[in-house]
């Protein structure tokens, strides 16, 4: 389950990277709140993850 968990954030990583950059080169203005929008929606996404994995390991969380 570990890795899964692990591949999932670096998929989203990824995803978040490819987002700046292909605004960067295409260099559209208008479509930077809406991509500044998905980045931290990218970010919240990473952050309950990583809360999820803690409780699931402090025995907080059962996994059904």
């Amino acid at each position: 389950m570990e890795r899964l968990i692990i591949a999932i954030k670096k998929k989203i990583n990824q995803h978040k990277t490819d987002l700046g950059s292909n605004l960067l080169s295409k260099g559209v203005k208008e479509n930077f709140d809406r991509v500044q929008g998905i980045a931290q929606g990218l970010d919240k996404s990473l952050e309950i993850i990583n809360e999820t994995v803690e409780k699931y390991k402090e025995g907080d969380l059962d996994d059904q």
